[in-house]
């Protein structure tokens, strides 16, 4: 369990170095993206490593350069799953707004765990243009330590053609069904509101 848990920590550290700081004219292509991103990351991370004790540092540096750039609402809906017929739009939009919140909670305590791992990047290619989701395939590794591969899995929004994250996979655990594992139940015993209100409870504690 515990190496499940480091596993699940790495893999949320992956996300945010791989996934901040997208620029607009990335977005067009998933692999550049995120070697250019992680790239950028990287060095802020290591220039500011003094800071990252610091959890008002961590939530701006999420909410500037990590949260714009990951599809809550489309992840947010994966963790409602079938339910989601049966929920009010305006509890959706109540949840996704409460699933934003807990993953930025996530990333915040998540980001005190980086002890100076180094980037192994993607190789690049251009997606498919019928492709609507991508896996990216990177890695992360300490010094003297084996790499371990991630998978960041993007979407692309066919209305702008832009590409954001929505999952990490390591050591083939999701991030994304590891999250609707502890939320889903709730939803299907409780309801979206008791969700919302465990989420809200949640977020509070940091």
């Amino acid at each position: 369990m515990r190496m499940f848990l480091r596993s699940l920590a790495g893999a949320m550290l992956g996300l945010l170095l791989i996934s901040s700081a997208f620029a607009a004219e990335e977005n067009t292509n998933p692999y550049v993206l995120a070697n250019n991103v992680a790239e950028r990351t990287f060095a802020e991370l290591q220039k500011n490593a003094d800071k990252l004790e610091d959890l008002n540092y961590c939530r701006a540096l999420i909410n500037r350069e990590l949260m714009p750039h990951i599809d809550v609402k489309y992840a947010a809906y994966k963790v409602m799953g079938s339910a989601l017929k049966n929920i009010s739009k305006e509890d959706r939009e109540a949840f996704c707004v409460a699933f934003g919140k807990y993953l930025e909670k996530t990333l915040t305590e998540t980001l005190h765990k980086y002890t100076n791992q180094e980037l192994i990047k993607s190789p690049v290619s251009e997606p498919d243009k019928d492709a609507s989701i991508v896996s990216v395939k990177v890695g992360i590794q300490k010094p003297g330590e084996a790499v371990v591969a991630l998978i960041l899995k993007c979407r692309k929004n066919t209305k702008t053609g832009e590409w954001k994250a929505f999952d990490l996979i390591a050591e083939n655990v999701s991030v994304l069904d590891a999250k609707a594992a502890e939320i889903s139940p709730i939803i299907n015993k409780d309801g979206v509101q008791a969700a919302i209100e465990a989420l809200n409870k949640n977020v509070q504690q940091l």
